[in-house]
Formats: structure tokens, sequence, C-alpha cells
């Protein structure tokens, strides 16, 4: 069998991204054949493989939508003993989010355990578009929303670009390229206003309308076939 980066075996076993992978290598959380991994090393899955006490192979990728809800978190674990998006899903094999929403943003998340293409949807060269419904606690003025379509938007010293579209009183769709964190409540907060609820309806040409609440549904093959030509792994 053909001998690969071991981050890249990781990734393939659906434990983490290949970046997260290299900090479990640097944290001396891996071990192959008895011996601790470094960075640059090689195997295949003949070889013995631990990550951080467990013993990985190649799992058979999966792939889910959600409707995120309310009050439920985007990590692995809480320390607040609080829901994680996971305890949503009935699945025996190891997956994650694509990213993360706030705990209470709802909306369009990927699950699965495809750590490559997590990888790269999260790259900022790849310009993954995502679409927010955002309610705020008064209208934009004209004059604010002309601004917030222009190009003299900076977010944390950078700058922002991003299609504000005003869909009622005090409802608005922003479509943008990046997700960083809680980079449309920024947005807003330059004109000291409050987002009072928000939805992500579309994150890479992908949709959870259609879905309750806290309802999933795997993706089917055009689905992922579509992530992944928009990442270049096809």
């Amino acid at each position: 069998m053909k001998k690969e980066r071991v981050q890249k075996l990781i990734s393939q076993a659906g434990i983490a991204s290949r970046r997260s992978a290299e900090e479990l290598i640097k944290n001396k959380k891996v071990i192959i054949n008895g011996e601790l991994a470094a960075l640059g090393d090689k195997a295949s899955f003949n070889d013995e493989i631990i990550v951080d006490g467990i013993v990985i192979s190649k799992q058979e990728k999966v792939y889910y939508i959600m409707n995120k809800p309310e009050k439920v978190i985007c990590s692995l674990k809480d320390p607040q003993n609080r829901t994680v998006i996971t305890d949503l899903i009935d699945e025996n094999r190891f997956i994650f989010p694509v990213g993360r929403l706030d705990y209470n943003t709802t909306g369009t998340i990927i699950l699965t355990n495809d750590g490559e293409l997590t990888q790269r949807l999260l790259h900022p060269k790849y310009e993954i578009i995502r679409v927010y419904k955002a309610r705020l606690n008064r209208p934009l003025t004209e004059n604010q929303l002309s601004f917030l379509n222009s190009d003299q938007v900076k977010i944390d010293g950078v700058v922002s670009k991003q299609e504000v579209k005003k869909v009622d009183t005090k409802s608005y769709i922003v479509t943008l390229k990046v997700g960083t964190y809680h980079h449309v409540k920024k947005l807003f907060e330059l004109f000291d206003l409050k987002v009072w609820s928000l939805n992500r309806i579309e994150f890479a040409g992908l949709t959870h309308i259609g879905l309750q609440k806290g309802q999933f549904r795997k993706l089917n093959i055009k689905e992922i076939r579509w992530l992944k030509s928009l990442v270049k792994l096809i």
C-alpha cells in the first residue's frame, strides 16, 4: 500500500483536518508502529497508527447537512456540558462540523468525517460563499446600506467585501466569502446596530431549506461532487 504523510491518513480516518493532525503530531499524540511520529513521517493503513490512544483506520466518508438550532455548540465537546452539534446526529463514525455557527445562530451547516474537504472548504483561497439572513434591532439608513456594499468596509483592520440586501424593515440578506468569528455581527456593529437573530441560509451553494431546526439529511452524490469541485478535489 502506498505510503502517505501521516497527517493525511489521520484526515482520511476522519479524526481531524490535516492542520489539526499536524498539531497532534507536534504534541506527541501520534504513534506509528510503536514509535512517536514526527512531521514528515509517512505510513499507510497497513501500519499501526495510534492517535491520542486510539488505533485509526480508513473510514467510509459520510456527509450531512443540518438546520442547526439555537443553543447548540459547533464543537465536539463543551466544558459547560451544553448540547454539541454531533449530539443531534445518530452516527457511529467520528464526524465534525465544517466550520462553526455561534451558539444562537441557526441554519445551514455541513458535518462530515472528510478532513481534506473540510480543510479546503474553510480555506480563504477558495472563497466559499456564505449567505445569512440577519434581523436587526433597527433598520439601516440608505447611506449605511450603501457603505456596507462599498469597498471601504474594514473588519478588524481587514477590507471586507460583501453584498447586503434589504428584504424587510429590519431584515437583511448578507452574502460574503469569509467565515471569520462574528463577522456578520461586526458589520452591523459598525453602526451600533444589534443582530437580534442570524440564520445562515446557504453555505457553498447548499441550503437547509426544507429541514426543520435540528433536522438533517445525507448529502446526495451530486451535492458531494459539487462541494469537491468547488475546492479542486475532482
